[in-house]
């Protein structure tokens, strides 16, 4: 997350638009980091309540579950969108692209 701030932070400037997708990558990676990390978490509760040395009756997960998983959604999505918009521009018609390139040299 701290890589992806500074990235963010750095594609403030003018021209430097290409820091976008790196920032993206990392929110996006931290986010499937902390979701891995919930589901760690989540499958050790569920096998020590299944094991035979504890007598639990029920059980639930505190806020911090519920705020983990919002995390892992908002870092994901947030990197997901940072990569969309650090994609190039689609030509608006077939002759855009074309217009743009230089002429050939006559001969």
């Amino acid at each position: 997350m701290i890589l992806g701030i500074l990235c963010l932070l750095c594609s403030f400037k003018k021209g430097n638009d290409y820091i976008l997708k790196p920032a993206g990558m990392f929110f996006a990676f931290a986010g499937l980091c902390s979701i891995i990390s919930v589901e760690v978490m989540r499958q050790s509760v569920k096998r020590m309540v299944e094991s035979e040395h504890t007598s639990w009756i029920q059980y639930s997960y505190a806020w911090s579950f519920a705020c983990a998983c919002a995390g892992f959604c908002l870092l994901f999505l947030g990197g997901l969108t940072l990569l969309v918009l650090s994609m190039p521009r689609m030509p608006q018609n077939p002759w855009e692209s074309c217009m743009d390139a230089e002429a050939e040299p006559e001969q």
